[in-house]
Order: C-alpha cells, then structure tokens, then sequence
C-alpha cells in the first residue's frame, strides 16, 4: 500500500490549476442547495465510542467491506461510521465545508475528480490505496462470442463503438453526473476515442462528440448507482447485452448460469484506487485512528481477505487479477475538461430523456413546508447552469418533460420539449417556473389511476431513441378506489398489449405519510425503484434520482 502525504515534498498531484473561482462557485451553490448533514445513508453503530470513531463520508460502493471493518473495529477498536452519497456529490460536499468538514475521512472508489480543484491541498492530508478496480464491460457470453471478443483478443473502444452502430451491442451504464462508474466510463471512452494518446484535454471534445453519441446510442438501461444497475441486469438480461461496471462486481454476475465474459478494451480503462482520505478537518486524536485503520487494511492477510470477499484488486493479487493485466488511460488534468465532457454528453451525444412527472398536490401537500419543499425539488430542474454537478441536474436540450399535477383526479398537464437555441430554451423554463409555481393543495389522492395514465402517457413518446422514465411525487395515503391489486392487475394486461410500457420503470419519491412499503412494491412491479424523502430535503432526493431518468 502507498499512502501519499499531500503536500509533502514528492507528493504527486494531477497536473493543472483549476480558477479558484470556479471552484468558490461550486462552494457557494452546494452550500446553498444542500442540508449540512445527509444523514439517511449513514451506517453506525448506537452507542459507538466517539473517541475511538472516525466519521467517514463514502461511496455506497465500500458497503460490502463491512465484514472486514467489523474484524477490524474488534481487533483494534477503531470504528468507522459512513456517511454515503455519490463521487461527484461527495466531493463538492467537502468543498462546500471546506476545513469545518464533519467528516475526518473519505472513501471514494476514486480522488480524480477531487484532485482537479485547488483546495484540495487544503482538504486533505494523506490518502491511501486500499484496493482496486478497473471498470470495464460485462458481456453475456453468446453475444461476447457472436463478436469474437476473448480475453486473448480483447476489442478496443473503436471496436466497442462499430458493435453498437452495427447493431450488435447494447449496454447498460450509470449517470456520469451521479455514479462514479457512469463517470469512469465516459471519461475513459472519450479518452481513448479521441485518439491522441494523452490526457484529454478541451480541445479534444469537438471532436470526440461524434464518437461518443455513437457510443451512447447502445445505452438501454440507465441508472443512479452501480449496485441497482448490477440488480436490474440480473433480473432482466435481455434488457441489454452487456453493462460497464466495476470489474469487482462483473466478476459476481452471471446469465443463465454461464459468468458474464468481462471484457477490457485493449486501448485502455481507468482503475478506481479506493483511496482512504484523511482530511485536514480531522485532529490528532482522529488521525491517529485513519493511521491505525489503513495499517490494519493494509496487511498483507486482510488484503487476501478483502481480495477474497470484494473481488477487487489488492496487493495480494499484484499479478493483475482475475481479468489480467490492464493499460491505464490518464485521467483529464484539468476541471474545466470534466465539465465541458459532461456537458455535451448530456445534451448532446447521449439519448435525451422523456420524462413523466406525477406530482402530488392533494389538500394534505398544505400542511407545513410540504408545498415549499416539493417546489424546491422541481426548480432544480430549472435552475442555474453554473457551479458544478448541480448545474447537471438541469433539464438538457432535447429532453422532453411533463408534469402531470393530480390529487383525486388530474388538476394539469405540461408537456415540454426543451429548445436547443438560448432564447427557446428560456421561454420553456419560465413555462415550468410558471406552472411549479401555480400548484395548490387541496383534494384527495389517486395515486394508483394517475401512475396509469403517467404510463400510458409515457408509452406515447417511448422508443429506442429516448430513456422513458414516471417520476411519482407523492406524501399522502392512496384514498381512491383503485387499489394495489388492481393496479397489478391492469399492468399486467397492458404490457402484454403495449410491450413498451414494461420497459418504462416508475421511480417513487416518497415522503410525509406515505406508505414506503406500499410505494416500493409499486415501483418494483414496474422495474423501478422508490426514494424515501425522510431526514434529506426533497431537493436532495431528486439529485439522487434524476441519475435514473
């Protein structure tokens, strides 16, 4: 294991100074968007010893190496308590709390993107590589064989690209703007489709566009995070061909009893390092612990252990793994590139979304801050397009939304096709302000009859050419007649008649009185999946959710 003292003689840092402003941007939006402590994806133990816990904001990917902490928290006494949430989120939370952070640590798969801003030598003290994974693409076997891919003739991205025009490949992928594996992919296919040979840089992205929406045509399944994408492909193979994920987690998977082919483009993949971080926010007492944790992971058995248990790449498999060797891409030296790619890859190369919003404004929306909170969260589809990965969360030209407002029965309907030009892409704005704006509570709550005609609706519009998508919105008990079953019933007759409506998942934002339970068996009977809105805003929520649509 290397752990790097930042800011000590030698240390290595990615080339390039972002503007400082830039990044002070980005400070001051996160910190204006979002609460101060998410604590809905904490992990700790109740009545865990503060003076032997180090609080830790993570990736959702290191939840399987709590086994292995656990061993360790009974061995040492250390105690890691997570705080979870996305790469890039992660990462503008620290800056956003600058050297007041509540965290003395981080656990992202990767620090790239967090080694693109100035501050970060402010921010933290050390890192340390724990393990790692490429991330790659998982190809069902017969397809990984109809194109002659083998771990001896491994294609390279160009190759990848010419399958999907073909027609021969298509893909699953997370949000770049959300997961760090959706992130990876872009930034490594961009890197070697340009072809240069080096980093990328802005000056390339012209260039490589056409490649990329070429590549992004393959995409059927999108998704928020590298966990539910892997789930969704299990459950669904034939909703596509293959899925780029951590090489770690293709590992595990397998269709009809045969282990996907995991395939690594010869031109080259960016490995997540999985770097423990110790942040300057952290004391004596605190850094103390991050040294006695990384001594203890670091061992030479407990990287057997977590080699065994996670699949990743350790010290303990310096021979390359059970994939093999890899060539490593360089990762963008400079902020301005990361964010000019995601830029045109959301509203340029990739499929543009068609989304269904079914918005709750029954009369029980009226109680406390209900109505602020729910305009909040859909003005961040609107708001500004400055200052990091919120400016993302953006509605894209080309995207397609409605809003369908209901109670008892359906109280409005807008449906946009957001403009390209400047001046159209304003209008279309001030018409959505407009409309989240006017909405009223009062009425009952249909929530069952309006998720329908939320998918009959979203049927109209759907085709391979778009990522179809129902965002239910709702706080209150269903009150109507129409009732679960008879929902069940009714999709089960309407996709045998309009097969595309089972391809249209419902993802439900749940909050207030909701009923959870009843909330996530809707949403799971139509391929999606449902967010509870509980200590997190709902602003919060819909920056996880719109990774999904």
């Amino acid at each position: 294991m290397t752990t790097t003292i930042i800011g000590s003689p030698g240390a290595s840092r990615a080339a390039g100074s972002p503007r400082r402003a830039l990044a002070r941007s980005v400070t001051a939006l996160l910190a204006a968007v979002l609460p101060a402590a998410m604590l809905s994806g904490c992990i700790g133990a109740p009545g865990a010893d503060e003076s032997k816990t180090l609080h830790v904001l993570a990736g959702s990917e290191v939840k399987d190496m709590q086994p292995i902490l656990d061993e360790m928290e009974a061995e040492t006494g250390v105690h890691l308590e997570f705080e979870f949430t996305g790469t890039l989120d992660g990462t503008e939370k620290l800056l956003a709390e600058g050297e007041d952070a509540p965290w003395q640590a981080t656990w992202f798969p990767s620090n790239s993107y967090l080694s693109l801003f100035p501050e970060t030598e402010l921010l933290v003290t050390a890192e340390t590589s724990i393990m790692r994974s490429p991330v790659v693409l998982g190809v069902k076997p017969e397809v990984a064989d109809r194109l002659g891919w083998t771990e001896a003739d491994q294609p390279a991205w160009q190759e990848v690209v010419d399958a999907i025009e073909a027609g021969e490949l298509s893909y699953g992928m997370t949000s770049p703007v959300s997961s760090n594996s959706g992130f990876t992919t872009l930034v490594q296919a961009a890197t070697a489709l340009s072809g240069t040979g080096t980093v990328l840089e802005a000056d390339d992205i012209e260039a490589v566009t056409e490649p990329l929406t070429a590549f992004a045509a393959g995409q059927k399944l999108t998704s928020g995070s590298s966990g539910w994408l892997a789930e969704k492909f299990a459950e669904d193979p034939d909703a596509a061909d293959a899925i780029f994920n951590y090489e770690s987690v293709l590992q595990t998977m397998s269709v009809a009893g045969e282990p996907l082919r995991v395939v690594i483009p010869s031109d080259g993949v960016v490995t997540s390092n999985y770097p423990l971080t110790l942040l300057s926010s952290a004391g004596e007492e605190k850094a103390e612990l991050y040294r006695q944790a990384v001594a203890y992971l670091s061992g030479d058995e407990v990287q057997q252990r977590i080699a065994d248990l996670t699949k990743r790449r350790t010290s303990a498999t310096a021979s390359g793994g059970a994939s093999g060797q890899v060539f490593e891409l360089p990762f963008p030296a400079r902020l301005e590139t990361v964010q000019q790619l995601l830029e045109v890859w959301l509203s340029e190369a990739r499929k543009p979304a068609n989304m269904v919003f079914a918005i709750d404004t029954s009369g029980s929306m009226g109680e406390g801050s209900r109505m602020e909170d729910l305009r909040e969260a859909l003005h961040v589809l609107v708001g500004d397009q400055s200052g990091g990965s919120t400016g993302f969360l953006r509605l894209k030209p080309r995207e397609r939304i409605t809003l369908l407002e209901f109670s008892h029965e359906e109280k409005s309907q807008l449906t946009v096709d957001v403009p390209e030009d400047e001046a159209g892409f304003d209008a279309a704005m001030q018409r959505l302000n407009d409309r989240i704006d006017a909405y009223w509570p009062d009425g009952g709550t249909d929530i069952y009859g309006t998720t329908i005609d939320a998918l009959e609706l979203a049927a109209r519009e759907a085709g391979d050419d778009r990522i179809t998508s129902v965002v239910l919105f709702t706080d209150g008990q269903h009150t109507e007649e129409l009732n679960a079953a008879d929902f069940a019933a009714w999709y089960e007759r309407a996709v045998a008649r309009v097969p595309v409506i089972g391809e249209i998942p419902v993802f439900a934002v749940v909050f207030a009185e909701a009923d959870q339970e009843e909330m996530e068996r809707l949403a799971e009977t139509t391929g999606g999946r449902a967010f509870q809105a509980g200590q997190d805003s709902l602003s919060s929520v819909f920056r996880e959710i719109r990774g999904y649509l």
